[in-house]
């Protein structure tokens, strides 16, 4: 495996001390030994901010303790592509799993072009999936 396409949900646990925080590190250290290339389509980086926002405004965690995660993974060597056939193919993949925004369909749509796993920390998401019969995508909580 020399790429992985990865969500909001599982860089989040990188960075944040949550369930599955140790696993996601851990595999997060196996890739980096492997060389292994990290992707993500733009929008990464809008979701990462919002949600550690979020954390802020309830008080979960503290403005510093947010602005010095965000910056951890924009430090991350994660690249932030964008190809203009995502749009039309994160649409197509909504609706042919039936969901209903499109934001996780863009991560799919991205592993698919890239010809490459999908990695995230939402468990929900890969039921789908797997209900799906799609196969090249891993839940962090997972074997």
């Amino acid at each position: 495996m020399d790429k992985v396409c990865i969500d909001a949900s599982l860089a989040l646990k990188w960075v944040l001390p949550e369930i599955y925080t140790n696993r996601a590190q851990e595999v997060l250290r196996n890739w980096l030994l492997e060389g292994v290339s990290l992707v993500a389509p733009t929008l990464f980086i809008y979701e990462i901010a919002s949600a550690l926002r979020n954390k802020v405004h309830r008080q979960v965690i503290t403005l510093k303790e947010g602005f010095s995660a965000l910056n951890q993974i924009r430090s991350g060597n994660i690249e932030l592509i964008y190809q203009p056939e995502l749009v039309e193919m994160g649409w197509a993949i909504s609706e042919r799993l039936g969901l209903p925004t499109a934001y996780d369909s863009f991560y799919l749509a991205l592993a698919e072009h890239e010809g490459c796993e999908f990695w995230t920390a939402d468990e929900n998401l890969v039921n789908i999936l797997e209900n799906n019969k799609i196969k090249w995508a891993r839940w962090i909580g997972g074997s």
